[in-house]
């Protein structure tokens, strides 16, 4: 059974009271209403303090103390939620409607018709039932988006939440792909106690990700410390390539700010190693009926993934590919600072590929 709905009726009439409890006894007894009484707008100020799930009021206007329109004005200034039906009488026209226009919901002229006045409570109180599941949806949804964004770049959580089908059917696209992970992470997360590598996995994927949302990517996945990132969802766009390369320097300067706190904490330095690619994958949901996940896969995702361990062989930072080398190349002073910072290192074999790919390589100096 649920709450019973309180009702504040504050009217400085001492037959008022009485009037009440005698027409909604039969709600009273069935507890469905419940009724708190006040005299004048402090007399019900302290009430609502003290019951602040009161959510309906019937007010008199004219009152000693504290009257019905400077209480209407307190409740807009404390931002009190509670609906207010003013009960006043009906040659009272002119403050009926400054009430209104303070933001009273409704009115019942006096002398009081009981039964219209049974009415204006049942259909307010509706109404704040309707408003109330109103504000349970919009707070689902808000949670929905802090989830979404999460995962997403902001220019993505909007239609993420709002479209049944955002990332449309599984469908072949060319974009840009991201692999980024800490260099010696396994060897170094051996004698860490468990709560130290889950605190530095954790900072490691906030300066990551901060970095991947700002130039307009999409996490694909966490996979241990390394971070699979997408630049071109959900459609694509001539800047993927150039995104891809802008955010790999935004987190090769995201770690040397990283690495400073470290070392005023008395860690140890980390090393990031940071592998790119372009070109067409398989994008779209995988899995059953009970379980479906969101993925890119193809051949341009695998090779972007081999390049990252190239980074260790070169002792680099970054390895990109020729394709977002290409793709990248814009009438842009950003692209060409960016483009001026790689070195060819010409055609390198790649582990389970049968040929070779040419790859550019960031200098460490």
């Amino acid at each position: 059974m649920s709450a019973p709905a309180k009702i504040l009726a504050v009217d400085d009439e001492a037959d008022f009271e009485l009037l009440i409890r005698q027409r909604f006894r039969r709600e009273i007894r069935n507890e469905e209403f419940a009724f708190r009484f006040a005299h004048h707008g402090e007399e019900a100020l302290g009430v609502l303090a003290e019951e602040p799930d009161i959510e309906l009021m019937l007010l008199d206007i004219n009152m000693p103390v504290m009257d019905g329109l400077t209480l209407l004005s307190e409740l807009r200034q404390r931002q009190l939620g509670v609906r207010a039906i003013i009960v006043s009488a009906y040659g009272d026209m002119t403050n009926l409607r400054t009430a209104m226009n303070r933001g009273a919901f409704d009115f019942v002229t006096k002398p009081v018709d009981l039964n219209d006045l049974e009415i204006t409570i049942r259909k307010t109180l509706e109404d704040i039932a309707r408003m109330r599941e109103l504000e349970r949806r919009r707070a689902a949804s808000e949670r929905a988006r802090t989830n979404l964004a999460r995962y997403f770049s902001p220019n993505l959580v909007e239609m993420l939440a709002e479209r049944d089908e955002p990332l449309g059917a599984v469908r072949r696209q060319t974009v840009a792909v991201l692999f980024v992970d800490i260099v010696g992470f396994t060897n170094m997360a051996e004698p860490m106690p468990p709560e130290a590598v889950v605190t530095m996995l954790r900072e490691f994927h906030k300066y990551m990700t901060a970095q991947i949302f700002a130039c307009r990517g999409t996490v694909e996945k966490y996979i241990g410390d390394a971070i699979f990132a997408v630049f071109g969802l959900p459609t694509p766009g001539p800047e993927d390539a150039l995104n891809a390369l802008r955010c790999a320097d935004g987190m090769i300067a995201a770690l040397d700010g990283w690495n400073r706190e470290r070392e005023q904490r008395g860690e140890a330095p980390l090393a990031i190693g940071i592998g790119l690619n372009y070109g067409p994958a398989v994008i779209g949901d995988v899995g059953s009926e009970h379980s479906l996940s969101f993925t890119v896969i193809g051949d341009t995702v695998n090779t972007a993934s081999r390049l990252q361990g190239l980074t260790r062989r070169f002792e680099t930072p970054l390895v990109v590919g020729d394709p977002l080398v290409d793709a990248a190349r814009a009438d842009d002073a950003d692209a060409v600072a960016l483009l001026a910072q790689l070195q060819d290192q010409g055609e390198q074999p790649l582990r389970g590929r049968a040929s070779p790919v040419r790859v550019w390589t960031r200098a460490t100096g």
